[in-house]
C-alpha cells in the first residue's frame, strides 16, 4: 500500500461514535464558530462603516466609564473598536469570518465522525496554543486562562484518545493487531 493510499484510508474513515467528550467539543466549535463567524460578517457589511457604528452606538448610548458596571464594560468594548481603521475593521472581518468557518467545519466534520475532522482539530488547536500563551502572559485573567486550559485539553485528549499522531500506536497498531 503507497502512502497516499494509506492517508486517504486514514482521513477518509469513520471514528468511533461520538462519547460525551467529543459532543462538548463540537458544542463549543459550534457556538465559537457561528458567534465569530457572524461578527465578522457585521464587521464586513455594516453600511456606515463599523467604526462610524460604533461612535455612534457610544454617542446614542451616552456611555460614561464613571457609570456602573454595565456601562463601563460597554465602554470598555466598544471605544477601541472606534478607534481602528476602516482597513483594519475589514480585515478583522476577513479574519473573523475565516476562523469562523473553521470552526464550524471542525464542529460538523466531528458531528460526522470523520478522521480529518479529529486532525483539523487538534492541528488548528496547536497553532492557536502560542498565541492563547502570549495572550495570558500578557495579562492573566479568567478567562483567557481558562480557553488556553480548555483548548490545550482539548488537543490532548483527541490526540491521545483518537490516537492520532502516531501517539498509542495510531493506525500501524490498529493495521497490526488485525
Amino acid at each position: 500500500m503507497t502512502f497516499w493510499q494509506k492517508v486517504k484510508r486514514e482521513l477518509g474513515r469513520e471514528t468511533q461514535p461520538v462519547d460525551t467528550v467529543v459532543r462538548l467539543i463540537i458544542l463549543e466549535r459550534g457556538i465559537r464558530g457561528t458567534l465569530v463567524a457572524v461578527l465578522g460578517v457585521a464587521l464586513l457589511t455594516s453600511s456606515r462603516g463599523i467604526v462610524g457604528l460604533v461612535r455612534g452606538w457610544v454617542a446614542e448610548l451616552n456611555v460614561n466609564p464613571e457609570r456602573r458596571l454595565i456601562p463601563r464594560v460597554v465602554s470598555a468594548v466598544l471605544r477601541p473598536i472606534g478607534e481602528f481603521s476602516s482597513r483594519t475593521v475589514l480585515l478583522i472581518g476577513i479574519g473573523a469570518i475565516l476562523f469562523g468557518a473553521l470552526e464550524l467545519t471542525e464542529a460538523v466534520g466531528l458531528a460526522r465522525r470523520r478522521r480529518w475532522a479529529e486532525y483539523l482539530t487538534v492541528i488548528a488547536g496547536c497553532i492557536g496554543i502560542p498565541f492563547e500563551i502570549m495572550e495570558v502572559l500578557r495579562r492573566q485573567t479568567p478567562v483567557r486562562i481558562s480557553i488556553l486550559l480548555i483548548n490545550v485539553a482539548i488537543v490532548i485528549y483527541l490526540a491521545w484518545q483518537k490516537h492520532l499522531f502516531g501517539l498509542r500506536g495510531g493506525v500501524a497498531t490498529e493495521t497490526e493487531k488485525s
